[in-house]
């Protein structure tokens, strides 16, 4: 069946099938909407929603990153600085004791020095008196020899004493 339709003058012809084609043509369009259309649609959606999912995650992960290595840089500042602070107190430390030591040694020293001069002296004194003995002793026996008698009584020996002891208070 063919109908008419004049529009404008101009005489047009339609078929039936015109209205099944264009009902046919609907349904395709529906079909292609149910079946292609929204899982595609609703594919890239759900890609989107992951990939926007990771450069949160992503941004997340590096902000905790820099966080991280902010807290890391801080501990290392503080330990460099408690570091330094053991250093110097042991250095402290060190240069105390090293004084104390070497105030001990110098103590020591001096008081090795003062016994050395102490034991010179007495030996010192030893051997002047020895040498005095000795000589007023040589004396008597010279005066002795050149009188041709024995000088050996207690003036005679006291005598020899002082001269020895003049004689050696001169020099």
């Amino acid at each position: 069946m063919t109908y008419a339709v004049i529009a404008a003058g101009i005489p047009t012809y339609f078929d039936l099938t015109f209205f099944v084609q264009l009902i046919l043509f609907f349904v395709f369009l529906y079909l292609l909407n149910v079946l292609f259309y929204q899982p595609v649609s609703r594919l890239f959606d759900e890609r989107s929603a992951r990939v926007e999912a990771g450069q949160r995650a992503a941004e997340e992960s590096r902000r905790r990153a820099e966080e991280t290595q902010r807290e890391v840089q801080r501990q290392l500042d503080a330990a460099r600085a408690e570091a330094q602070t053991i250093i110097a107190a042991a250095n402290r430390d060190a240069a105390a004791r090293s004084q104390t030591v070497m105030a001990g040694a110098q103590e020591q020293a001096n008081g090795l020095i003062a016994r050395a001069q102490e034991e010179i002296r007495g030996e010192r004194a030893a051997a002047l008196d020895q040498l005095r003995s000795e000589a007023g002793a040589l004396a008597i026996l010279i005066a002795s020899r050149v009188s041709g008698r024995p000088l050996d009584t207690a003036d005679n020996r006291q005598l020899a004493e002082q001269t020895v002891a003049a004689e050696s208070g001169v020099r």
